[in-house]
């Protein structure tokens, strides 16, 4: 499954196009956590800050891209790699010891993580027990310390969505610093650095310019948004690349296990099953020690989860059922389902076809032989865009999904996007307002501009499996 490309010579202007780029996307990163970090949340909101975040990370996203695209034709050397390692690490760096940048997912990271940590079942309680004082007394001895965080959960009356997988990293960060933000971010870094390794290893393994690590290392975006903001999203990187490198080299086993364990960061990856299973040896045997292991990890990290989603106050329920952001096609087609039968009686059925219509693509494109590496991955990248697009919210770091497939091919309609998907902080000081509509219907829609303009500019077969 290798390939290779011929880089010609080194070109001197463009080496130095990029790594000027990169010392620009460090200072914009160092801006950030200087200027987020000290801010209370009321103030994080105001427009002159959301407007200096949204300019800072697209400016610098497309100055990166556009640097490693300039340089697509031509070799870098070892130097120049070097850069690019140190440069990603810079990149992040300026964020411990900060504050929260904008969202608030943190604080219930830190909840679950002190509760898995101490043995007890994240799922069991909601947050608001704890300033009620309902919870069970082990609950409620845990939660103690962190009360001032446990204040800051968003949606406080639901109990968590986290697989059993997440769980795992809010523990260990909990076991480095109790109730820190820091804590997360430690293990967050880990997740992009164990990706962006992976992400190396196959550039190397397909004979690819070793450049394009630039793309999903030194992402600006992915850097405020995961290890800056902390999201756990991180932390599906280093699965899915392992499922990829093991699928490759046709062992099953690790490849099941890997994609179950991503299955137990965010419930998504199970539409790339029939791709990997695809890509396997024939030989029965194989495949059958790919389903298990898939089918024994995912069960193990999501049954208490699935369990708990059919009792009262169930977050994953609530997010399956009701939630939706940033995505404006499914905002009007919503609202035109919503006025057509007067009420959501029609929303669970545009969910579902959302789902359909991934699992179809993820079937219709296992139907043929996998040639290489390459087009495993481009067909990986395929599905887990459709699931972004498809999906009724699309957070900015739930670009991290496709990130690595898209860097790794090259796919350029899916690396604008993270150029532009910094609008999404746009919704902040407009909502509550009387103009709060004005992000869902309309402004949410900005992030698809520049895809939607290089696909244009694409031969459509570019972008498909071949």
């Amino acid at each position: 499954m290798m390939s290779a490309e011929r880089p010609t010579i080194v070109d001197r202007p463009r080496t130095l196009l990029l790594l000027g780029a990169l010392a620009f996307a460090i200072v914009c990163q160092f801006a950030l956590a200087l200027t987020l970090g000290p801010l209370s949340g009321e103030e994080r909101a105001r427009w002159s800050v959301t407007l200096f975040v949204c300019i800072g990370l697209s400016v610098s996203t497309a100055t990166v891209l556009f640097a490693v695209y300039r340089l697509r034709a031509h070799a870098i050397g070892k130097g120049v790699l070097l850069a690019i390692m140190a440069a990603g690490l810079l990149m992040r760096l300026p964020y411990f010891g900060a504050g929260p940048m904008i969202e608030d997912d943190h604080f219930r990271y830190r909840l679950d993580g002190a509760i898995t940590a101490h043995g007890l079942n994240p799922y069991k309680v909601a947050p608001k027990t704890f300033s009620e004082g309902t919870a069970p007394p082990a609950y409620a001895a845990v939660g103690a310390e962190g009360l001032s965080t446990i204040a800051g959960i968003n949606f406080p009356e639901l109990r968590t969505i986290y697989p059993g997988v997440a769980q795992l990293h809010f523990a260990v960060a909990y076991i480095i610093k109790p109730w820190s933000l820091d804590g997360l971010r430690a293990v967050i870094l880990f997740c992009e650095i164990a990706t962006a390794l992976l992400g190396l290893r196959l550039l190397i393994l397909l004979g690819l310019q070793h450049q394009w690590l630039a793309l999903l290392w030194c992402n600006p975006l992915a850097a405020f948004s995961l290890t800056g903001q902390v999201h756990i999203d991180a932390a599906l990187g280093p699965f899915l690349l392992i499922a990829v490198l093991a699928a490759m080299r046709t062992r099953g086993m690790l490849a099941g296990a890997a994609i179950g364990a991503a299955i137990g960061v965010k419930l998504w990856p199970v539409m790339l099953v029939p791709i990997l299973l695809r890509a396997l040896d024939p030989r029965r045997w194989t495949q059958i020690a790919f389903l298990t292991a898939v089918g024994a990890v995912a069960l193990i990290a999501c049954a208490p989860l699935l369990i708990a989603s059919v009792t009262e106050n169930s977050g994953l329920t609530a997010y399956a059922g009701g939630w939706q952001m940033n995505n404006m096609p499914y905002e009007w087609v919503s609202y035109a389902a919503y006025q057509l039968t007067d009420g959501p009686k029609l929303e669970p059925y545009l969910r579902a076809a959302a789902v359909l219509i991934c699992a179809g693509l993820a079937v219709g494109l296992a139907r043929t032989p996998v040639i290489d590496g390459r087009d495993l991955i481009r067909r990986l990248a395929l599905v887990a865009a459709a699931v972004f697009y498809l999906s009724p919210a699309q957070f900015p770091w739930y670009a991290s999904w496709f990130l690595p497939f898209a860097a790794l091919t090259r796919n350029w309609a899916l690396l604008v996007a993270t150029a532009a998907l910094p609008s999404y902080f746009l919704f902040f000081p407009l909502a509550g307002t009387a103009n709060g509509d004005l992000f869902p219907f309309w402004l949410s829609g900005l992030h698809l501009l520049p895809v939607i303009a290089v696909l244009l500019a694409q031969r459509p077969w570019r972008i498909l499996p071949r």
